[in-house]
């Protein structure tokens, strides 16, 4: 019989981001740091001015630098496919360089567009990029080829976020948000309600999104865009943003400031950044780990303290939960359950609404540690819990499926 001593991290996410802290890394470079991708917990990109690329195999305890294709185009963003084998980078000369190998090796590819500022990944084959003056780009074959449409906007684009090869949606200066649904081949301006500067848009899915932006202004929707709401609070502005879920957020900005959110923007709470540089991108490859970069080469890291390789505070000596990778996921992730000693264990899979939709394990488990591995195949894109219970504990984690 198991006996239940409940912990749900996502109840106790509001006391847990307010107490926790980033830590500055020596990035090498004075460079002013663009974008940020880290395609595991320990593999990460840097980009900046004159193609130079940053990257780390050790979460960012050292970073090298290369300089890319000579150092004729500036870097402006760069992003990777949801299993990090596919990588785009975004220049301001309109090409783009594509990797197929993780990283290793980069190829220029045109893309039909110029001085391009974003890119963002839908899966393993749709990507998209976005720049100034109108300028937008589509491939359905991990960037081998693209397919050139201009958004009609005379603003400059400083993001764009996509949920398929048909739709996506742009953000820009002076408040300026605009939608497709026909791959790029038409767009429709979404009431923003601001002037502001917009910096940086993720969709969740493809009703919710968040925009951060300049003068107090964070945008949330739950209905596609047909409506945008403000959820900033007196002194919350951005240049970056990444949600792990609908809830789960972070916002970076001028003057080293990091914001935080676990209620999907209602309230927000000001983390120590270590900087007081600016900054200009944020990225969670989990929702343990995070990175962010700005201006003087600066980086910091975020960790929640719950490793793979560290014993976890809320769960009895000698028993280990790993996060989840890759969080999120599509369509697997996998995790690691370290026991002291055998014992019946129950894992299981369970939706927004408490519905129980997997069970991954329901039986003994031998002493050590043992993988196992999520298939989402068969389940909407969303948030998820897992909830791993023995006989002397319950803990959960939270995933997104994002397809």
């Amino acid at each position: 019989m198991y006996r239940q001593l409940t912990f749900l991290v996502l109840s106790f996410l509001p006391a847990v981001l307010a107490a926790q802290t980033w830590t500055p890394q020596n990035s090498g470079t004075a460079a002013v740091l663009a974008d940020v991708h880290f395609i595991s917990e320990t593999a990460g990109f840097a980009v900046a001015d004159v193609g130079l690329l940053l990257s780390t195999n050790n979460a960012g305890a050292t970073w090298s630098s290369r300089i890319i294709g000579g150092g004729g185009l500036d870097f402006e963003g760069i992003d990777f496919s949801p299993s990090g084998t596919n990588g785009i980078i975004a220049t301001d000369g309109g090409p783009v360089y594509r990797s197929t190998d993780s990283g290793a090796t980069w190829s220029l590819v045109s893309t039909g567009a110029a001085d391009l500022r974003h890119v963002d990944w839908v899966d393993e084959s749709v990507v998209w990029v976005a720049g100034r003056d109108g300028h937008s780009a589509v491939s359905t074959d991990a960037g081998a080829t693209w397919t050139y449409h201009n958004t009609g906007s005379a603003d400059r684009t400083e993001s764009i976020a996509a949920v398929s090869a048909t739709e996506a949606w742009i953000a820009n200066r002076s408040g300026e948000i605009r939608h497709t649904t026909n791959g790029g081949v038409s767009w429709t301006t979404q009431p923003s309600g601001t002037s502001s500067d917009l910096k940086d848009i993720q969709m969740l899915d493809a009703t919710t999104g968040y925009i951060a932006g300049n003068g107090n202004m964070v945008l949330k929707t739950v209905n596609g865009g047909a409506t945008w709401i403000n959820m900033a609070t007196s002194g919350v502005s951005g240049n970056g943003l990444f949600f792990v879920d609908v809830n789960t957020g972070w916002i970076v900005a001028d003057a080293g400031q990091i914001w935080s959110t676990s209620n999907g923007g209602v309230s927000w709470i000001l983390q120590p950044s270590g900087s007081t540089h600016s900054f200009n991108r944020v990225h969670f490859p989990t929702a343990e780990d995070g990175w962010a970069v700005g201006d003087a080469g600066t980086i910091v890291h975020f960790n929640s303290g719950t490793t793979a390789t560290e014993p976890d505070a809320n769960l009895p000596d000698g028993y280990l939960l790993s996060p989840i990778y890759p969080n999120p996921f599509n369509p697997q992730a996998r995790f690691t359950l370290h026991v002291a000693e055998a014992e019946p264990v129950r894992i299981a899979i369970f939706d927004v609404l408490g519905r129980q939709m997997q069970i991954l394990h329901d039986g003994v488990i031998s002493a050590g540690s043992t993988d196992f591995v999520i298939d989402g195949s068969g389940l909407p894109s969303g948030l998820y819990l897992l909830r791993v219970t023995g006989e002397g504990f319950t803990k959960s984690r939270h995933l997104t499926l994002l397809r």
